[in-house]
């Protein structure tokens, strides 16, 4: 499998991007946010070295799981590589 360290070795840009739910709880001196360790979203950004092709790939945590970035990175960019292979193939 590739990784984001070899794609940014080989030239690619690769972004990414991990949002988490954030749950509030009201305090006496206001609204605390504390994150949440279940949910969340990762996306991943890949452009090709010469800049002509950029694909994205997601990967949603469900409510009832723990949060990984560790798998959500390995599900984002495994979908944003089949959209990259699917376009240089076409």
């Amino acid at each position: 499998m590739v990784t984001i360290k070899q794609l940014r070795q080989k030239g690619f840009k690769v972004r990414v991007h991990h949002t988490r739910k954030v749950k509030p709880y009201e305090t006496i001196d206001g609204t605390y946010h504390q994150i949440s360790n279940v949910g969340g979203h990762t996306k991943i950004e890949v452009t090709t070295p010469n800049m002509m092709t950029t694909v994205i790939g997601e990967a949603r945590c469900s409510d009832s799981d723990c949060f990984n970035r560790r798998i959500g990175n390995q599900i984002a960019l495994g979908r944003a590589l089949e959209k990259l292979t699917s376009y240089q193939v076409s």
